[in-house]
């Protein structure tokens, strides 16, 4: 084994702990958000093929891999708009341009207009008719679309 092999072994094996250290790194950093994930590294060993006699050195590689599918713990709130996916599921929520995107962060509360909103000003929509949910007071009348 040359220089080279010796350089390519330390270097996979320094990036990966790299890796390693950003993933632990955003799990500490991530402990108390609403809805963050956990991540861990996952480490695979590289074996390069031996030619002529010679003993070529392996690497290492590694694979961050998120838990977005597990579930969260839920926590007690004392707020009457926040919600919880029990399962497997995910909350519809879309921006001012109507760009939807999925979230398992359930806190919202009502803005100006009724309509529930979480943290990143995403609005909560509804999954058949695509329209926000509302916390409108029950017997108030929503608006049609367009009027």
């Amino acid at each position: 084994m040359g220089l080279y092999g010796v350089m390519r072994t330390s270097v996979s094996g320094m990036s990966a702990q790299t890796n390693k250290l950003s993933t632990v790194a955003d799990n500490i950093a991530n402990v108390n958000t609403v809805g963050y994930k956990r991540a861990e590294t996952e480490f695979t060993s590289l074996v390069m093929p031996s030619t002529n006699g010679a003993y070529n050195s392996g690497s290492v590689a590694s694979n961050a891999r998120r838990f977005v599918t597990d579930p969260g713990s839920t926590t007690f709130t004392t707020s009457k708009t926040d919600l919880a996916v029990s399962g497997n599921g995910y909350f519809l929520v879309s921006d001012t341009a109507g760009n939807i995107m999925l979230t398992r962060a359930g806190s919202f509360v009502p803005d100006a207009n009724g309509d529930l909103v979480n943290s990143a000003g995403y609005y909560l929509m509804a999954a058949p008719a695509g329209s926000p949910i509302s916390a409108r007071p029950a017997g108030t009348r929503t608006p049609a679309v367009g009027s």
